[in-house]
């Protein structure tokens, strides 16, 4: 998904970890606000502002000065679909045995740039190694 075109806005792989961690917090809550977006990033809070700021131009946030910060439909949608890759991710590193907070980090390097075909058969797969006709092939890899 990074790399394309929303109101004249390259959405880049930075964009979309913005999009996602506002996301993340508004679940919990109904909003973000920027010291949350810091810490959830580890950024300093003018580099976010500076950020919202410029998500807010583009019509992918609401946002006021020192306010609350929620998604539009747009920046729900992108945030949406990086969560999903993120997930899928996360499943599959954790299905091959990598710990879970590993998996948490790497899938973040994983979930930008990849095809929707990528994604999808990776889903596909994930599906197949949960079915339980198949339990077998992920015990035999553990054994091995």
């Amino acid at each position: 998904m990074s790399g394309t075109t929303v109101d004249k806005l390259t959405i880049t792989s930075t964009i979309e970890d913005y999009l996602e961690s506002i996301l993340f917090i508004s679940e919990e809550k109904g909003f973000a606000q920027v010291t949350e977006i810091a810490n959830f990033l580890k950024v300093s809070k003018a580099s976010v502002t500076e950020m919202v700021s410029k998500l807010k131009k583009h019509k992918l946030v609401q946002y006021e000065k020192y306010g609350t910060i929620t998604l539009t439909d747009e920046g729900n949608k992108i945030a949406e679909i990086v969560k999903s890759r993120h997930e899928i991710w996360k499943t599959f590193l954790t299905l091959i045995g990598v710990d879970s907070e590993i998996a948490n980090i790497d899938c973040c390097l994983l979930e930008h740039n990849l095809s929707k075909e990528t994604v999808s058969n990776l889903e596909k797969f994930i599906v197949f190694l949960k079915d339980e006709k198949q339990k077998d092939v992920l015990e035999r890899y553990k054994k091995y």
